[in-house]
C-alpha cells in the first residue's frame, strides 16, 4: 500500500511539473501581444517614448546609421521589428538612425570654363548654377569665383553659382560679299585675319568658272567674329556628259 502511495504521489507532481511547464510555454508563446508602432520620422527619444508606453524597449544600432535624403538626421529611419508586428512585452525594437542628407564637398572650378565645370559638378551629383561674366584682358580665362567656396560642404543637387573671365572682348566685323571671287584667295585671305573657313561644298554650275564663290553663310552684311565658322559653296567644272550609245 505504502509503494502505491508513493508511486501516486510521484505522478501527482509530475503531472503538477509539466502542468506549470505548459502554463509558462503558453504564456511565453500565445501570451498577449502588442503591435508594433512605426517609428520612423520620430527622434530617437520620441520612438523611446512610444515604446514605452506599450511595454516595449528601443535599441539604436548606431554603427548603421546612414545618410536619407528624406529622414531628417538623427530620426528613426528603420527599425527591426517592422511597424504592424506582433511583439511580446519586453521585446526591444531595433532602430536605425538617419544621418540627413549626404554631405558633399564643393570641388574647386577656378580656371575651367564653363562647360567643363558644369561636367565636374555632375560628376559630384551637384549643378551649375548662375553664370556670371566679365572681361579683362590682363587676367586669366576662366572661372575665377565661385559660391560655395572650394571644399564647402553642400547638400546633393546643389548649386554653384560661378564667376568668369572671357579674357579679351571679342571684335565683330561685317562680312564681306564673297560670291563670284575666286575661292582660294578668298580661303587665304580670311584666313590671314584670323577667321575660320569651313570644308566647301562644290557644285557644278554650267557658266562659271571653276573655284568661283555661288554661296556663302553667314551672308554679306551680317556681323562675324572671328571665331565663327565661315562656310563656302564653290563651282566645279561640269562633268562631261557621256556619248550616247547607239
Amino acid at each position: 500500500m505504502r509503494v502505491v502511495f508513493r508511486l501516486f504521489y510521484a505522478l501527482l507532481l509530475l503531472a503538477i511539473f509539466f502542468v506549470g511547464a505548459w502554463f509558462s510555454f503558453e504564456k511565453a508563446i500565445v501570451g498577449r501581444s502588442v503591435t508594433v508602432p512605426d517609428l520612423t520620422g520620430k527622434t530617437v527619444t520620441e520612438a523611446i517614448g512610444i515604446a514605452h508606453d506599450i511595454g516595449l524597449r528601443v535599441e539604436e544600432e548606431a554603427k548603421r546609421a546612414r545618410s536619407d535624403e528624406k529622414i531628417p538626421k538623427d530620426h528613426v529611419l528603420a527599425q527591426t521589428p517592422e511597424a504592424g508586428s506582433l511583439a511580446k512585452p519586453s521585446q526591444i525594437l531595433h532602430v536605425i538612425v538617419s544621418l540627413g542628407p549626404a554631405q558633399l564637398k564643393t570641388p574647386d572650378l577656378e580656371g575651367l570654363p564653363p562647360r567643363a565645370a558644369a561636367l565636374k559638378l555632375s560628376q559630384q551629383s551637384l549643378q551649375l548654377g548662375t553664370l556670371s561674366w566679365y572681361r579683362d584682358a590682363g587676367a586669366k580665362v576662366g572661372i575665377v569665383a565661385q559660391e560655395p567656396e572650394p571644399e564647402a560642404t553642400t547638400a546633393k543637387n546643389a548649386s554653384v553659382e560661378v564667376l568668369t573671365n572671357r579674357g579679351v572682348p571679342e571684335v565683330r566685323y561685317v562680312m564681306p560679299d564673297l560670291v563670284g571671287k575666286d575661292a582660294e584667295r578668298m580661303r587665304a585671305k580670311l584666313e590671314a585675319s584670323g577667321f575660320r573657313v569651313g570644308s566647301a561644298r562644290y557644285e557644278s554650275y554650267e557658266g562659271i568658272a571653276s573655284n568661283t564663290i555661288l554661296k556663302q553663310f553667314p551672308p554679306a552684311g551680317y556681323p562675324i567674329g572671328s571665331r565663327e565658322v565661315v562656310s563656302l559653296t564653290v563651282s566645279r567644272a561640269a562633268e562631261p556628259v557621256p556619248p550616247v550609245a547607239r
